[in-house]
C-alpha cells in the first residue's frame, strides 16, 4: 500500500484525525506474539474481537473488551499489552506505559517491539535518556535495513535534538485559553482575524451540528467550526460557539484559515465522495451568518489530498498543501497566484521547504514573504513541529524550527500569528491540557524569532564557492551548516557544477561552515551579520 493510498483510506476518518492515527507501529497493527504461549489466548473471541476493533480505529471500544478480559483474567499479558496500545493512541501515555510493564512482568516476550514500544511512550513523555536507550536496544535486536529499525534510528535523532531544543528555550509565555474555549475532546486549527478581535478554530465536542459520531472513522465526534470573541473591556475570550449559519453540516467542516477582513473562510471538508479539499465559505454581514462552503476549483483541489491554506494580505496569492503526485513526499507546500478571477499553476516550493515526509500545515504572514508550517521531516523534537522560513533573493531559506517550549515531543501544527506579530495561538498537548489537544495563546514578544524582522530582511545568504588548485569548480564538494558551538547540523547540499552552493538562514548569527571533498575538509566560522540597505550575501571561497 503506497502513501498516497494510505491517506485515501484514512480520509474519512478527518482532517484532524490524520495526525493522530500516524504515532508508529503501535498505531496500526497488534504486535503481541501470535505463536507459542499467546496462540489460545489470541484466538479466544472476546481478544479477536478487542483486536478487530483496535485495527478499526475505535479504541475505547477495544479498551471495553480488553477490560473485560482482564476482569476475569488479570495477568493476561496479551490483553495488557493491547490495552497500553489504547491509551497510548489516545495519549493516555502514562496509563500506556502502566499497562506495558504489567505486560511485560506477566511475560517479557508479550510482543517483539517492546523495545521499540517503551521507546515511543518515554519519548511522548519527555523521558528522553530512557526514550533513547529503548530504541538503542531495538535497534540491537533488528537488521539495519529493517523499516522499524531506521524508524527507531530516527527517532534517537528526534530525541537529541529534543533534549538540545529543551536546554536552550525560547523566552515565551503560554496560557491556555480556557474552559470558555477548550472542552476535553479536541480543540484545534485556531485561525485569528486581523484585528484579532475574533478567533475561529474546529472542534470535536458533543455538541457539533447533528451531534453524530464517525462510526466508520475513529469513533469521535465530526468537526465543526466554532468561533470566540475578545471583550475588548475585559480582555477576555467569549464562550465559544457553533459558527451561525450553513457552514457547519453533519460530518466534517474544519477550518484552515479566516480571511484577514473576516469576510471569507478557508475550510477542509470530506464526503464519501471527495479525498478531503478545500472549500470557501462567506460571511454574510447583514444577515450575521455564514454561508454554505463552495469547493474551490482547480488547479487547487484535485483528486489528490488537499489540506491547508493561507492566504496574503492583498488576496492574490495562497500558499497551500497537497499530495498531488509530482510532490517530494506526503504532503507538499505549493504556491498559486490570481490570474483575474483564476488560480495560476500551482508551483511546489521546492527541496529545502518540503521533505520526503509529510509537510502538513501553512500560514504566510501578511508582509507576503515570511512562511510558517509544520513538519514531520525537517528536524523535530518529535512527531510535527512548526517552522519558519523567508523567502530571500530569490530563494526560501532554510526552515528554522521555533523551538521549546512552543515545540515539543509531541504533536504541534496548527496555529496563528497576530498581525502585530506579538502573540501565537497553537492547538498543543502542552501538560495542563483539559483533554486532547487544546488551543493556547503564547506571548512571543520578547522572542525575535517570532516577533520582528517582518519589516525588513531577517535573513541573509551564505554562498559558498569550491575551486581546485586551478581554480577549476569542484562539483559535488559537500556543505555543511552548523549552529554555532552545537553538533545541530542546520543544512546540507552539495555545490553546483560551479562549485557554489548556497544557503538562507537568520541574519546577526554565527554558523559553522564544513566544506569536505575525498578525504579533504575545511571549516569555516561565518558570522551573517545583516545590512541594513540591501540583501546580505556572506561569500566563502574554498580552494582545494
Amino acid at each position: 500500500m503506497t502513501i498516497k493510498y494510505m491517506r485515501f483510506h484514512f480520509i474519512l476518518i478527518a482532517y484532524s484525525a490524520l495526525s493522530t492515527l500516524a504515532f508508529g507501529a503501535n498505531a496500526q497493527k497488534d504486535t503481541t506474539s501470535s505463536s507459542g504461549l499467546f496462540s489460545a489466548a489470541l484466538n479466544t473471541p472476546k481478544m479477536m474481537a478487542a483486536r478487530h476493533e483496535y485495527s478499526d480505529n475505535n479504541m475505547r471500544g477495544a479498551l471495553t473488551l480488553y477490560r473485560e478480559i482482564l476482569a476475569t483474567d488479570p495477568n493476561n499479558p496479551a490483553a495488557l499489552y493491547g490495552t497500553a496500545q489504547c491509551h497510548y493512541n489516545l495519549k493516555k501515555y502514562s496509563l500506556a506505559l502502566e499497562y506495558l510493564d504489567k505486560a511485560v512482568n506477566a511475560n517479557a516476550e508479550v510482543s517483539n517491539k517492546t523495545n521499540y514500544f517503551y521507546g515511543e511512550i518515554y519519548h511522548r513523555t519527555g523521558k528522553l535518556d530512557k526514550a533513547i536507550e529503548a530504541f538503542d536496544n531495538y535497534c540491537k535486536s533488528t537488521k539495519s535495513n529493517a523499516f522499524d529499525h531506521q524508524e527507531a534510528l530516527r527517532h534517537i535523532k528526534e530525541c537529541r535534538f529534543a533534549q538540545e531544543m529543551i536546554n536552550n528555550p525560547a523566552d515565551v509565555q503560554i496560557e491556555n485559553l480556557g474552559v470558555v474555549v477548550n472542552t476535553r475532546f479536541d480543540d484545534y486549527a485556531p485561525s485569528i482575524t486581523a484585528d484579532g478581535k475574533m478567533l475561529v478554530f474546529t472542534s470535536r465536542r458533543n455538541d457539533t451540528k447533528g451531534g453524530k459520531i464517525d462510526e466508520q472513522g475513529d469513533y469521535k465526534f465530526f468537526e465543526d467550526v466554532y468561533y470566540t470573541v475578545l471583550d475588548e473591556q475585559t480582555g477576555t475570550w467569549t464562550n465559544a460557539v457553533g459558527v451561525e449559519g450553513e457552514l457547519n453540516t453533519e460530518t466534517y467542516d474544519a477550518v484552515l484559515s479566516i480571511f484577514p477582513d473576516g469576510t471569507g473562510m478557508y475550510v477542509y471538508k470530506n464526503t464519501v465522495n471527495t479525498t478531503g479539499d478545500i472549500y470557501l465559505s462567506r460571511y454574510n454581514k447583514g444577515e450575521g451568518i455564514w454561508q454554505a462552503a463552495e469547493k474551490m476549483p482547480r488547479p487547487i483541489n484535485t483528486s489528490y489530498f488537499e489540506g491547508s491554506i493561507s492566504m496574503t494580505e492583498d488576496g492574490n496569492t495562497v500558499y497551500f498543501i497537497s499530495e498531488r503526485p509530482e510532490g517530494y513526499g506526503q504532503g507538499d507546500v505549493y504556491v498559486s497566484t490570481k490570474k483575474g478571477s483564476n488560480w495560476s499553476a500551482p508551483k511546489n516550493l521546492g527541496k529545502v521547504i518540503n521533505t520526503d515526509l509529510d509537510e502538513k500545515f501553512v500560514f504566510v504572514h501578511p508582509n507576503g514573504r515570511t512562511l510558517y508550517f509544520s513538519s514531520n521531516g525537517h528536524p523535530t523534537m518529535g512527531s510535527y513541529d512548526i517552522f519558519k522560513t523567508e523567502y530571500v533573493n530569490g530563494e526560501w531559506s532554510v526552515p528554522i524550527n521555533l523551538g521549546y517550549p512552543i515545540n515539543t515531543v509531541n504533536e504541534e501544527s496548527t496555529f496563528t500569528l497576530t498581525k502585530d506579530n506579538q502573540a501565537l495561538f497553537i492547538a498543543a498537548e502542552y501538560d495542563n491540557s483539559y483533554g486532547e489537544r487544546d488551543i493556547y495563546r503564547i506571548d512571543v514578544s520578547k522572542y525575535p524569532l517570532l516577533s520582528s524582522g517582518y519589516d525588513s530582511n531577517s535573513f541573509g545568504q551564505i554562498l559558498c564557492t569550491v575551486t581546485d588548485m586551478e581554480e577549476k569548480p569542484v562539483k559535488d564538494a559537500l556543505v555543511r551548516v552548523y549552529k554555532q558551538n552545537t553538533s545541530y547540523m542546520i543544512f546540507e547540499t552539495k555545490t553546483d557544477k560551479l562549485g557554489r552552493a548556497k544557503v538562507n538562514l537568520p541574519g546577526n548569527l554565527t554558523y559553522k561552515v564544513v566544506i569536505s571533498i575525498d578525504e579533504m575538509i575545511e571549516e569555516r566560522e561565518v558570522h551573517l551579520k545583516l545590512k541594513k540597505d540591501a540583501e546580505t550575501v556572506e561569500k566563502v571561497n574554498v580552494r582545494f
